[in-house]
């Protein structure tokens, strides 16, 4: 039986901490399709070095700043009230905002329909997303 390949990067992600490594986990789930993590990770490390050779700055730093320009603050819940639904403004938790935003910036890396690959619409969405334009 034939071992797996490992995927060594040359790109180091400042060796994440604790949260850093919960966002990167959860930006590869989001990007990942049909369980093909590794193509997923693969993405990542080139949008990181997309990022990082245009900025001349960390990638976590930005994709961090990315997320707090793109959480969500608010969002509106369902509720039951008189007899009538009606549509409540609630405050998101921290998890779930992160989700939102990771899910929004992917999305809109999906959605563009140009010759690009996602690696450089994701790097395209997240720096937009750091620089306040952009539709996520």
């Amino acid at each position: 039986m034939r071992k797996k390949k490992i995927i060594r990067s040359k790109i180091h992600l400042l060796k994440p901490g604790r949260e850093e490594e919960r966002i990167i986990i959860q930006l590869t789930n989001q990007i990942m399709r049909n369980g093909e993590k590794r193509k997923a990770t693969k993405i990542i490390h080139q949008v990181a070095q997309i990022i990082e050779k245009n900025t001349s700055s960390p990638f976590l730093t930005i994709l961090n700043g990315a997320l707090e320009n793109v959480k969500p603050s608010l969002e509106t819940r369902s509720r039951r009230i008189g007899g009538s639904n009606q549509r409540i403004p609630v405050k998101v938790e921290e998890k779930r905002a992160v989700t939102l935003g990771l899910r929004s910036m992917v999305e809109g890396a999906r959605e563009k329909k140009n010759s690009k690959s996602m690696f450089e619409n994701l790097a395209e969405e997240i720096s937009n997303a750091y620089n306040k334009t952009g539709e996520a």
